[in-house]
C-alpha cells in the first residue's frame, strides 16, 4: 500500500553525544569521527558484524546493502542474532519483508542516543516507536546494547530483539479481506492515489507542455477520511475501530437499507408565500436520482459512521483500551462522525476474542452491530420551525417568533422552552390560521407526529385567558401505489383534534397519530420533499366558542419513529 511520506527536520548536530536526538544540516553529509568504522557505510558496517549477520542476510535479500550504502543519510536500528525470529521473516515476499520489518528499523537522518533521549521516533514505513533513555536504552520495547555507532551516511544501534511491526487500523481493514471482505470493499470503494508535487522529484517538460517527474511521490487518500472524521491511516492518532464480520455487516445492512426504500418516481409539492403550487415529479427516468444507488450508499455510511471511536473523546474513556480518567460516563460511546450510542457494553460485549492492538489504536472484530436504529439511521426528525425556508406559507395569520427568557418563563408549565412561533390570527373570531411546514430527512418508515403548543402562560406576566384549540393536521406525500393527495384531499388527515382542556396551563406535546412512509424523500433533492400542515378548524363568532381559541403558539413539530417510541415507553415503565 502506497502511504504518505512525511519529512521531519531536525537541528543539526555537533557530536555524537549531543544532548538530543538531532539532525545534521545536510543529512546527505557524512558523520566524520576520527574512527575506521566512520569512514564506511552502514551498510559495511552492519555486514561486517560477527551478531549482525541475519538482519544483514534480510537487508541484503530485498537489496538494502545498496540502500544503506549510498550517500543518503539513515538511523537503523539492528537486532542481533538470534533475538528475533529469523525464519519467520526470511520467508516473507520482499515487499512485506521491507514495508513490515526492515523500514521499522530504519529512520531518516540522525537519532543520537543522550542521557535524557525521550522521542518519538518515525521510521521509514511511517510507524513510530519510542527512543528513551530513562532506565536503560530502549527503542520500542527492547534495549540498545551498543549504541551510536557512527558510518560515513548514518548511524547504527544494536538491539537485542527487533519491533513488532503493528498495521494500523486502515491497513489491518484490508488484511482481514480474506475473512471480512465486505467492510475491506467498502473502503476500498472510496481510496484513490494522487500525486505528492511537493515532495516529488520536477523530470522534462514533454512534448504537450506538461510537468512530467522523474521521481514520483504518491499520495493514497480515501473520502471516506473526511466523511467519517477519521483518519485511521495516521499514526499519530489513537482510535478503536469496531469491524464487523461480513455476517454482522450483512444483517445490519439488510435492516438499514429498509428505511432508505425509493420509487422511480418521487412526487411534491412546490410551496411558496403565495401559496401550494401544482405537483411536481423527480423521476429515475429524467436522472433526478438513483434509488438503487441512494438505498446502498446511505445504508453503508450509516454502518461505516457508526464503527470508528476517537480515543480523545470523553465519552469512549471507559473502554478498556483508553488511557483516558474515568468520568462517570459508563455506557455509552460517541463515534468521530458525532453519533451517540447508548448501550454501549452492549456493543463491545459481542467482540470476538479481546481487543486487537494496532499502532494507531484497537480493532475489535464483532458478530453484531448492537445498534439501535433511532440512533444512527432512523433518528427522531424535529422540524424547523422557526425557518422561513421550512415554513413557507402562512394563511390567515401573522407570524412571530417569540423569545422566552429564563426570568419571564413560567416554570408551572413544564420543562424551559426558549422560543416558539405565535399565529396571530387576522381576525380574532373568524380566522382559521393555517401553517405549512416541510418535512425534511424523512425516511421510509412509520413515525408518530407530534405538535408542542405552548400556554399563553409561559410568560408569567401573561394575563390572556387559555382556550382549546380545534385544529386540522394534512400531510401530503407519495403512498405505496406512487400517488400523491391534494389541498382538499391529503395524503394523510387528522380532523378536530382538541387539545387537552384539563392541561391548558402547561407545555402540551400534542400526538396527532401514526404516519407511515412507504418511500424515503433524503438525498434526492433540497426541494423535492413532504409537507405537513396545521390549521384551526373553528370559528370563534359565536358565544358557545367562547372556550375555543384560534391562536397558536408552536414551539415545535416531531416526527419520532413508532420504534423508538414503543422504546421509550417500555423504558418509562422498567423506571
Amino acid at each position: 500500500m502506497i502511504r504518505n511520506k512525511c519529512i521531519y527536520s531536525m537541528i543539526a548536530a555537533a557530536t555524537l553525544l549531543a544532548a538530543s536526538c538531532t539532525d545534521f544540516d545536510d543529512y546527505n553529509e557524512a558523520y566524520k569521527t576520527g574512527s575506521p568504522e566512520s569512514k564506511k557505510t552502514l551498510w559495511e558496517n552492519i555486514s561486517s558484524r560477527s551478531d549482525l549477520t541475519e538482519f544483514a542476510s534480510l537487508l541484503y535479500k530485498v537489496g538494502y546493502d545498496k540502500e544503506l550504502g549510498n550517500t543518503r543519510f539513515y538511523t537503523v536500528w539492528a537486532p542481533q542474532n538470534g533475538t528475533f525470529d529469523y525464519a519467520t521473516y526470511d520467508q516473507m515476499d520482499s515487499t512485506s519483508l521491507v514495508d513490515r520489518f526492515i523500514k521499522s528499523h530504519v529512520a531518516d537522518y540522525n537519532f543520537t542516543v543522550s542521557s535524557s533521549i525521550n522521542e518519538r521516533v518515525h521510521t521509514l514505513n511511517e510507524k513510530s516507536f519510542e527512543l528513551q533513555n530513562i532506565e536503560g536504552c530502549t527503542y520500542g520495547d527492547h534495549n540498545i546494547v551498543s549504541l551510536n555507532n557512527p558510518s560515513i551516511n548514518g548511524i547504527y544501534h544494536v538491539m537485542d530483539g527487533a519491533v513488532q511491526y503493528l498495521p494500523n487500523i486502515y491497513e489491518y481493514i484490508f488484511d482481514q479481506a480474506d475473512t471480512d471482505s465486505l467492510i475491506a470493499a467498502y473502503f476500498a470503494k472510496y481510496e484513490s492515489e494522487e500525486l505528492d508535487i511537493k515532495n516529488s522529484v520536477p523530470g522534462p517538460i514533454d512534448s504537450l507542455g506538461r510537468q512530467t517527474y522523474s521521481d514520483s511521490v504518491m499520495i493514497m487518500n480515501n473520502t471516506l477520511f473526511r466523511e467519517l472524521n477519521a483518519k485511521i491511516n495516521n499514526e499519530d492518532s489513537m482510535y478503536t475501530m469496531l469491524l464487523p464480520t461480513d455476517e454482522a455487516y450483512t444483517s445490519s445492512y439488510d435492516q438499514i437499507k429498509n428505511s432508505f426504500k425509493y420509487n422511480t418516481e418521487t412526487k411534491y409539492y412546490p410551496i411558496t408565500t403565495d401559496g401550494v403550487g401544482s405537483v411536481l415529479t423527480k423521476s429515475e427516468a429524467n436522472k433526478d436520482y438513483d434509488g438503487a444507488y441512494l438505498t446502498d450508499s446511505l445504508a453503508k455510511l450509516c454502518i461505516g459512521s457508526s464503527l470508528i471511536l476517537a480515543h480523545s473523546n470523553k465519552y469512549n474513556f471507559w473502554l478498556d483500551e483508553v488511557d483516558g480518567p474515568q468520568n462517570g460516563l459508563l455506557d455509552t460511546l460517541m463515534t468521530t462522525s458525532g453519533i451517540k450510542l447508548s448501550g454501549g457494553e452492549e456493543i463491545v460485549s459481542h467482540t470476538i476474542g479481546s481487543p486487537e492492538k494496532m499502532s494507531n489504536g484497537y480493532a475489535r472484530r464483532v458478530d453484531s452491530l448492537a445498534l439501535k436504529p433511532w440512533e444512527v439511521w432512523n433518528p427522531e426528525l424535529s422540524v424547523n420551525v422557526y425557518s422561513t425556508d421550512v415554513r413557507p406559507l402562512v394563511k390567515e395569520a401573522a407570524v412571530n417568533t417569540v423569545e422566552v427568557t429564563t426570568y419571564d418563563f413560567n416554570e408551572s408549565v413544564g420543562d424551559y422552552i426558549s422560543r416558539y412561533i405565535d399565529l396571530v390570527p387576522n381576525n380574532d373570531r373568524t380566522a382559521r390560521p393555517e401553517a405549512y411546514f416541510y418535512l425534511n430527512g424523512i425516511r421510509s418508515t412509520k413515525y408518530n407526529l407530534y405538535v408542542v403548543f405552548v400556554p399563553a402562560c409561559i410568560n408569567k406576566n401573561s394575563t390572556e385567558q387559555e382556550k382549546i384549540i380545534q385544529f386540522d393536521v394534512n400531510l401530503n406525500y407519495m403512498d405505496e401505489k406512487g400517488n400523491i393527495g391534494t389541498a382538499s384531499s391529503p395524503t394523510k388527515k387528522f380532523t378536530k383534534l382538541l387539545t387537552d382542556s384539563a392541561n391548558l396551563n402547561k407545555i402540551d406535546t400534542f400526538l396527532v397519530g401514526e404516519v407511515d412512509f412507504p418511500y424515503a424523500y433524503v438525498g434526492i433533492s433540497d426541494d423535492c420533499k413532504p409537507y405537513v400542515s396545521v390549521k384551526i378548524n373553528r370559528n370563534v363568532y359565536s358565544s358557545k366558542e367562547k372556550n375555543y381559541g384560534n391562536r397558536m403558539r408552536i414551539a415545535g413539530l416531531i416526527l419520532r419513529p413508532v420504534d423508538y417510541d414503543e422504546y421509550l415507553k417500555k423504558e418509562d415503565e422498567r423506571l
